[in-house]
């Protein structure tokens, strides 16, 4: 009952003020957009020392299609939809099947409402990341590599729900966020998604037409606080909660609780990058944690003047450390040494158009591919490459 108190009052919290100055607004029907954009990641990858059939694979790594733009003053609106792991035609035309890829999948990747009257405090409701992670909050065509650290398993991806926020509270620097969402992950391979974590439909009649009537009373709360400085440093912490199953037979915890310290900034071509992450209770298993850290360095060539316009090319290299704790056989410690290297094909729009070439080197992976090999999928974290692999990655966006 008091759980469910509390997400009335942050549901009225929220409705009233918008509804009030959407009022005073009422008369003003301007209307900005809609803006098209997407872009598209092709890859070519192959992987050494497998034991098997080795060779260049090609495909889709991710492509995106959305829509932006503003509905009337204050009112922002945000759509896109994702085709990723595509390398064969059904998964471009339906999610998980049987016989496609781990990881093939298609569907709405986000879709909201930003009411931004307060810019200091605003609201934004629909699917969209929960604010857990840095690195997670980057868009997929802006990261220094092709794929996202393994930290990507130990956070909460995207989920349906209302968060306050504001990027810049008052031109001080400061941002935050704070949301409640469906007590779950919509999108896969992360700490809050798996049967074991409690689901968010509750008795009675559920769903009328297209809509939920009723939930359980549990949530996926999450939040972050973080300064920036300019592009010279952003720093942040940020944390989530959902509950637990508790089936009968099965040993889940009550909750399960992740949290995220991260920095990056830039300096006259130096870029750097740095994560630790944290997670207990993963996908709802007592006795299952895992935590994750890593620091990453790219210096940009003709940002520092020691290379032409046409040749704007950027070196780069993460260390990243992945470890399971707690009561487990999924592993110990698995290390991946990434050496890249970006280029950028217009230097004044650098990601309408690049090549990303990357190499990594596992270390203490044995168990992993043994886990691998075996069927045991479950043990290897998102992002983690258990032999030598070399990855191409040609991406053109608008």
């Amino acid at each position: 009952m008091k759980k469910n108190l509390i997400a009335l009052a942050v549901a009225a919290a929220i409705i009233a003020p918008v509804s009030a100055i959407a009022a005073d607004n009422n008369t003003d029907n301007a209307k900005t957009g809609p803006v098209v954009f997407g872009y598209a990641q092709i890859t070519g990858s192959q992987q050494f020392g497998t034991g098997g059939p080795e060779g260049l694979v090609f495909g889709a790594h991710r492509i995106r299609l959305g829509f932006k733009g503003e509905a009337v003053p204050g009112v922002n609106y945000f759509f896109q939809y994702k085709w990723d792991g595509a390398w064969q035609s059904s998964p471009l035309n339906s999610t998980f099947h049987v016989g496609a890829i781990p990881g093939a999948a298609s569907g709405v990747q986000d879709a909201y409402i930003n009411f931004a009257f307060i810019p200091a405090v605003q609201v934004q409701v629909g699917k969209f990341r929960v604010p857990v992670g840095l690195e997670r909050q980057e868009g997929g065509n802006q990261l220094m590599f092709i794929q996202r650290s393994m930290n990507q398993s130990l956070g909460a991806n995207r989920s349906a729900g209302a968060m306050f926020h504001s990027p810049n509270v008052m031109g001080s620097g400061l941002y935050y966020s704070l949301g409640i969402f469906d007590n779950h992950s919509l999108d896969g391979n992360d700490a809050f998604n798996s049967g074991n974590v409690a689901l968010p439909l509750g008795a009675g009649q559920n769903p009328v037409g297209g809509i939920l009537t009723n939930g359980t009373g549990q949530y996926l709360l999450g939040g972050m606080v973080g300064y920036k400085v300019g592009p010279l440093l952003d720093v942040e912490l940020s944390g989530a909660r959902a509950s637990a199953a508790q089936y009968t037979g099965v040993p889940a915890s009550k909750a399960i609780d992740a949290w995220n310290v991260g920095a990056k900034g830039a300096l006259m071509g130096l870029k750097y990058m740095a994560e630790y992450s944290h997670v207990s209770s993963y996908q709802g298993y007592e006795g299952v944690g895992a935590q994750d850290w890593y620091a990453a360095l790219a210096v940009n060539l003709h940002q520092m003047t020691l290379t032409p316009d046409w040749l704007d090319i950027e070196p780069a290299f993460r260390f990243e450390r992945f470890q399971w704790t707690g009561n487990n056989n999924l592993g110990g410690g698995l290390n991946n040494y990434t050496f890249g290297v970006n280029y950028y094909v217009n230097p004044n729009n650098p990601y309408a158009a690049r090549v990303q070439l990357n190499y990594v080197v596992p270390s203490g992976g044995a168990q992993y591919r043994a886990n691998y090999v075996a069927g045991n999928y479950a043990s290897t974290p998102a992002n983690a490459y258990l032999y030598n692999t070399l990855a191409l990655q040609f991406q053109a966006g608008f």
